[in-house]
Formats: structure tokens, sequence, C-alpha cells
């Protein structure tokens, strides 16, 4: 801390000393009086952040937690990202009106024009707050890049997991439909890991393929999150033909994801288990699909909360927080396929 502020000091010295002559002249004052009201104006900025304010800069800190919030590899990126449409708490979404024809060999003439249907709405974002961590001089901390980015990562790790956990719980569909293909997998062998699950098969993730095909989904932009049940049984199946999907990436047309955060379906109703619902029987295992430009991502307000010297803890306590919100765009191009218990 007494490092930084000497450096400031010397850095503002020297460069008010240059400057202060030439700025004298060209406004007619005394040399000395010019040179005083520079160091008097250098002194703003260190008594409301930094070093002399004993205070962290939170410029420094939130772009840490932000950078990269969406890694390349993770299933959350393949989504669309709405967070320039955030204001304050809330995602300003368009409910969008009915897609326009397309004329075949059209002989009339204007092509007719249709106003949409857009009706502007807001949907408030869920907050998402780090437990506070305490730390020993976190101004040291804020003036080496290594350590502040060792502490930072902590936090932004635990916020994209609980953000990522509810944008798939989101992204899944809540039960089959005519737009919403849930597949119940009931039939087969025993999964070999001794589960007690259905074992998954390629031929049930080329079924949703199909499904898929028939609704018109596109075939770039398809999205499988396959739960790690389900990604074991596919390698004990055959492993040679998991390792030609995984070495491209890609299986039957689906980008590949694996994840335990998938969220379960009731085996029984075949309906999603509601968010942070206690484990029961009836629970069954799935993986999910997704249209990419059917679902969306969005997060704003990005914050940081400290106490320094806290007497209770005998140390700096620093917590992080941030809005954000994962939904579905239309309702529809979104799938699943569940495995029961072997009966």
């Amino acid at each position: 801390m007494k490092t930084k502020f000497i450096f400031s000091l010397l850095t503002a010295l020297l460069f008010n000393f240059a400057t202060s002559g030439l700025f004298a002249q060209s406004i007619g004052i005394d040399h000395n009086l010019m040179f005083g009201i520079q160091m008097g104006l250098s002194l703003v900025p260190l008594q409301l952040t930094g070093c002399l304010a004993e205070g962290l800069n939170k410029e420094i800190w939130i772009p840490e937690i932000i950078e990269k919030f969406y890694p390349e590899t993770s299933f959350v990126s393949d989504s669309r990202d709405f967070s320039m449409w955030t204001d304050n708490e809330y995602l300003n979404l368009q409910e969008a009106g009915i897609d326009p024809r397309v004329f075949i060999d059209n002989e009339v003439y204007p092509i007719p024009v249709v106003a949409r249907g857009d009706k502007p709405y807001k949907i408030p974002m869920k907050r998402f707050d780090t437990e506070n961590t305490v730390h020993i001089n976190a101004i040291e901390i804020e003036e080496s890049a290594e350590k502040r980015r060792s502490v930072a990562a902590g936090h932004q790790k635990s916020l994209q997991m609980q953000f990522s956990e509810l944008a798939i719980y989101n992204w899944a569909p809540t039960q089959d439909s005519e737009t919403t293909p849930v597949l119940k997998i009931n039939d087969g062998n025993a999964s070999k890991q001794g589960t007690g699950y259905v074992a998954m098969t390629y031929e049930k993730i080329l079924a949703l393929s199909t499904q898929l095909d028939m609704m018109l989904v596109p075939k770039e932009g398809r999205i499988l999150a396959l739960h790690p049940y389900h990604a074991t049984d596919l390698q004990l199946q055959d492993l040679e033909m998991f390792k030609t999907f995984f070495s491209t990436g890609s299986m039957f047309g689906f980008k590949i994801h694996v994840t335990s955060m998938v969220p379960k379906y009731n085996g029984t109703t075949g309906k999603k288990v509601e968010w942070d619902a206690p484990v029961r029987d009836t629970d069954a295992i799935a993986s999910t699909v997704w249209y990419r430009d059917a679902v969306c991502r969005a997060k704003s307000m990005e914050d940081m909360y400290y106490r320094l010297n806290d007497p209770e803890y005998r140390g700096d306590v620093l917590g992080f927080n941030m809005r954000g919100i994962a939904l579905p765009i239309t309702g529809k191009y979104l799938g699943a396929m569940f495995t029961t218990k072997k009966s």
C-alpha cells in the first residue's frame, strides 16, 4: 500500500513540475501557484479510490469476474446472448409476431405487407450472489494481477456453475409435446454400469434426431447435453463409434456436451422434476437437446462488495453478485430423453 502511494505521489510530482510552467504561462498566472493547484487536484482521485482511501477498486476486480464468463467449451455458450437487451434488473424482449409467409411463383404485386404484432415486455432477472470469502490484506492482493485473478476466479466459477445449472434447467422442456419431444426410454437392457437404469443407446439418440428432422429443426445448431451415465452407456455399447463421434464433437448432427447438470424427469409422468426438488424414487436421469437459436442467455449489473479490516473475521471480506437469466425464446425446438429404472 505504501509503495503504491509513494509511486503515485512521485508520478504526480514529476508530471506537475513538467507541465505547470506551460499551463501557468498559457493562462497568465504564477508558476508556483499553478504547480500548487495541480498538486491539489492530483490528490482528489487518490482520496476517492486506491491506497489513500484504503479501499478496493471495483473497476479492476469486476472485469476479472465477467471476462470469459461463458467459456467456449461451455454448453451455455451454445445459445443467443441477449445481454445487450438488459435494463437494470430486467431483460427486455419482444414477443415475436407471426412468421412472414413465403410466396411461390408470386404473380400479385405489390407483395402484401403485414405489420408484425410484436409486444414489448420485461422479464425480471435472477440475482446471483457468491458466498463471502475472507482474505488478509486484500489491497495488497489487488496490486498483484496474479493474486487478484486467483481470488476472483473462485467467485467467477461459483457464479458460472449456478448460472449454468439454471440455464440448462430452463432450456429443458417441461413435458412431451408436438414441438418439444421428450422420449421415455424404459425398454432395453439394464446399464452395464450397475446404476439400475435402462441403458442409453445410439439408436435412441438417432430416433430423437429423426423427430427433430420431422419438425424441420435446422440441422446446424442442434445441441446435445449428455448425462455422464448416458455417455458411458454409449462407450460401453461401441467404444470405437464413441471415439469417432467425440473426435469430431458431433453425433448424428448434434454438437455434444457431457454434463451432470441436466435436470431429472419423473419416470412415471414424464414431466421435468421441479427445481431443487428432493430426491424421489421416481426420478429418472435425462439428456437434453435444444436448437441454439431457440434459447437465450443474459447477464448484467455485476457488482462487488467488501469490508476491510473486519474485526470479527480479522481480515478483509469480499463478495460478488450479478443479475442473469436464461430462457427458451420460442418454447419449441427443445427435447429430452430420460431413462427409467430397469423393472
